[in-house]
C-alpha cells in the first residue's frame, strides 16, 4: 500500500496559499474571489495569500507552474488552494519540480481539472483532497 505523508490539520491563524493553476476565471470575477476570500476568512479564520498570476488573464504554463512550486515551497503556508478548476493544467505538470514538493508537503485542496495536480502528488506521497476551490464554495 502507497505510504502517504503525514500532513497536520489547519487551524484558525494558519496562512494558505490561494492560486490559480488552471483558469483564469478569479481575474475575470475578481468580486467572486474577493466573497470567498472574505469568507476563507471570516468563517475559518484562514488567512489567504495570492500568487502573482492568482488574477492574471490568459497567464502561461510556465507561469502557473511557478506559482504552485512558490506556493507550496513558502514556508507561511500552511495548505494550497486553488481558485477553480480549468481545462489544461495537465500540461503545467512538465514544468513542475518534485523536489520542490517533497520538501515542502502541503495540503491541497481542488476539483475538476485540478485532479491532475492531486494525481501529481498522489504519485508524490502527498494528500490532496477533491473539492472546495474559492469560486465555487
Amino acid at each position: 500500500m502507497k505510504q502517504f505523508k503525514q500532513l497536520r490539520k489547519l487551524s484558525k491563524g494558519d496562512k494558505v496559499s490561494i492560486i490559480s493553476p488552471s483558469a483564469d476565471l478569479a481575474g475575470r470575477w475578481p468580486w467572486v474571489l474577493e466573497l470567498g476570500l472574505e469568507r476563507l476568512q471570516d468563517n475559518l479564520g484562514l488567512i489567504p495569500k495570492e500568487y502573482a498570476v492568482t488574477r492574471k488573464l490568459k497567464a502561461s504554463l510556465q507561469e502557473r507552474a511557478k506559482d504552485i512550486m512558490d506556493a507550496f515551497a513558502d514556508p507561511e503556508t500552511k495548505a494550497v488552494i486553488a481558485t477553480i478548476g480549468g481545462q489544461d493544467q495537465i500540461k503545467l505538470l512538465k514544468y513542475l519540480d518534485k523536489q520542490v514538493f517533497l520538501d515542502n508537503p502541503k495540503p491541497f485542496f481542488g476539483f475538476s481539472d485540478n485532479t491532475h495536480l492531486g494525481n501529481f502528488l498522489w504519485n508524490l506521497g502527498i494528500p490532496s483532497y477533491y473539492g472546495g476551490c474559492i469560486l465555487t464554495q
